[in-house]
């Protein structure tokens, strides 16, 4: 069988791993890369490296399309957040299959017409949320959507990571509201916290497909004095069936969390990157679910959607959109992004993982925090910036 033909387009940071995983695979062939930025430093060794194997490296996507993507099977696109949406569409729109870095879109609205385009032509767009390809992942999915937990009433989810002002300093988009005249939003729940939420509500609901938020309730901080979005969040989501109780920073100590708890009337589940561990009522022994993981199967998998040995993406846009959804119901409901001073982050590790356990939000406990009210989420809902953008 002969290999799919692919190109990538951003070849540095994470789109080294994609580039180099494309050129590797053997069901892969790797016919062109565009790198926007090709002068830069950082990516000189890259564009040195793609030279090397033989594969032209253009400066434009356009370009690159119109000079070869009449034999291009698939693009993976490893840019910047607000370039998802133009780049997505620009493949669809010449009938090639897409796989996107997360988040798919930063704006809901344009995420459903990444899905509405995709069904219109008959393609794939996949999306690099690599937690929902763990096979441990699947199995705690369909554990949940067979009864095994009953029905859902809670989730809690926690993600404590840490990030320093070099890594704001990396692009002129990290770490900002807009780029290039486009929304990017590149705070702690569209950039580190969009995977765990994604997971969140994959395992959000006793059917195949995610929970869609129907309201969302937040609040938003910034601790980082060189940043214009979030660093610290705390979200309350009606899921329909379950709450949805979403803590998430990047400015915590040495001690890193990335996790959920599932609750149902049958018992709770616990799930982090490792494995599954499901605890029932009146069962004293666990229920565990552990794999070997291939960071590899995004792409494996949607090269076999692609040639119709498989049906289903592990991240499909359609499913993938929801947790922009969320994201986006976050922000219109909390209004602004409230500054706090850094000293306010001591102990910041203890603090989410109190409000987690209480399921509040921070102005619900007390100090610095601001209420806000829930937004709706429905058919027209949209998101297009905060007041003080």
């Amino acid at each position: 069988m002969q290999p799919l033909k692919a190109a990538c387009v951003g070849i540095s940071g994470i789109g080294g791993y994609h580039r180099s995983i494309m050129h590797s695979l053997e069901d892969v062939e790797l016919i062109a890369v565009a790198e926007k930025y090709p002068e830069k430093e950082k990516v000189a060794e890259a564009v040195s490296a793609v030279r090397e194997w033989g594969v032209p490296v253009y400066s434009d996507i356009v370009e690159m399309l119109d000079d070869v993507g009449g034999d291009i099977d698939y693009v993976t696109l490893a840019v910047p957040h607000h370039w998802h949406a133009p780049y997505t569409i620009e493949c669809l729109s010449r009938g090639i299959h897409v796989l996107c870095e997360k988040p798919v879109t930063v704006l809901a609205q344009d995420g459903w017409e990444v899905v509405r385009l995709a069904a219109e032509q008959g393609l794939h767009v996949a999306v690099d949320f690599q937690y929902t390809s763990f096979p441990h992942s699947h199995m705690l999915k369909e554990f949940i959507a067979d009864g095994g937990l009953g029905e859902l009433t809670e989730i809690v989810g926690v993600m404590e990571w840490k990030r320093t002002d070099a890594y704001y300093d990396r692009g002129h988009w990290t770490g900002k509201r807009y780029a290039d005249g486009l929304p990017v939003f590149d705070g702690v729940m569209m950039n580190q916290a969009v995977h765990l939420m994604n997971t969140a509500l994959e395992m959000g609901s006793r059917v195949e497909d995610h929970a869609t938020p129907r309201a969302v309730q937040a609040e938003l901080y910034q601790a980082h004095p060189n940043i214009e979005v979030e660093d610290l969040a705390a979200i309350r989501a009606d899921l329909g069936e379950a709450t949805l109780h979403f803590y998430c920073t990047t400015n915590c100590d040495d001690s890193y969390r990335t996790d959920l708890d599932i609750f149902g009337t049958k018992g709770r589940a616990s799930w982090d990157t490792s494995k599954a561990v499901v605890h029932l009522d009146g069962e004293e022994e666990p229920i565990v679910f552990e794999a070997p993981t291939d960071r590899d199967e995004i792409h494996k998998n949607l090269i076999a959607c692609i040639r119709g040995e498989k049906s289903t993406l592990h991240a499909p846009a359609d499913e993938a959109v929801k947790a922009t959804l969320l994201i986006d119901g976050a922000y219109a409901s909390a209004g602004q992004i409230k500054k706090v001073p850094w000293t306010d982050m001591v102990g910041i590790n203890w603090l989410i993982d109190y409000a987690a356990a209480q399921r509040g939000l921070f102005s619900e406990l007390g100090g610095w925090g601001y209420a806000t009210e829930a937004a709706d989420i429905d058919e027209g809902f949209r998101f297009d910036g905060l007041a003080d953008d």
